[in-house]
């Protein structure tokens, strides 16, 4: 009989710990939200595991030389950064005009959220996917040269934060552009100020310098040369 007490304690402390390392090391989740209510804290847990296993297979398809996708890659990466939070908050704080729910969804007329709404993570989950593809698209549409997954990720997150019409003006695009890659990852850190008036934010500053590690953790295609026109020069 203390045989198996031993055993359900350690298989119940196993679960437990097991639990704790995904819920909260890996993924940002609550360890206390979850048993507050177990329900939701496993169809919770079970969107951000299958968040987290996407974007596990898409390092591991970087890796071995695969083809990875940005959005995918994007969207783990987004909800690490912004965390979940289930009701309206002001965003950034300190202020009473911009406010944001769920991992960052920015509120705007018509989109079915007030200053009283709340949502469950898988719905936030979902809403990001749909917030993230307006803002790859952006980034999409004002990027003139080839981008290797891993940096349109960065660029995606990086829209996602500070807003289609300021990354389409930003010093960062320009350099882009231009083809000077590494002056383009420099311009990141620029984007580390939140609040009225403006200050340095810790958590941009860990954001951005992660960031612009993602962008140049890959080289972009090359982009093709006047000399790749396809045409025989020794004729």
């Amino acid at each position: 009989m203390k045989k198996a007490f031993v055993y359900l304690f350690v298989i119940v402390g196993a679960a437990l710990g097991l639990v704790w390392w995904f819920n909260v090391e890996q993924t940002g989740g609550n360890f206390a939200d979850f048993f507050r209510d177990p329900v939701n804290g496993v169809r919770s847990l079970g969107s951000r595991l299958q968040l987290w296993i996407s974007s596990l297979f898409e390092k591991a398809k970087s890796e071995v030389g695969g083809t990875v996708d940005a959005r995918v890659l994007a969207a783990s990466k987004i909800a690490n950064f912004e965390g979940f939070v289930g009701h309206v908050y002001p965003d950034p704080p300190g202020q009473t005009d911009k406010y944001s729910i769920g991992y960052g969804h920015q509120l705007v007329d018509g989109d079915g959220f007030n200053l009283d709404s709340t949502i469950d993570e898988p719905d936030a989950l979902a809403l990001l996917q749909a917030d993230l593809e307006t803002f790859a698209t952006c980034v999409d549409n004002v990027v003139t040269v080839p981008l290797a997954p891993e940096q349109a990720a960065a660029l995606y997150s990086l829209c996602y934060n500070i807003g289609c019409h300021n990354f389409q003006t930003s010093s960062l695009v320009r350099y882009l552009n231009a083809g000077d890659y590494q002056n383009a990852q420099g311009q990141f850190s620029v984007w580390n100020k939140a609040g009225s008036p403006l200050r340095v934010n810790d958590a941009l500053v860990a954001r951005r310098a992660a960031e612009a590690e993602l962008f140049a953790s890959a080289a972009a295609p090359p982009v093709p040369s006047s000399d790749d026109s396809g045409e025989d020069e020794s004729a």
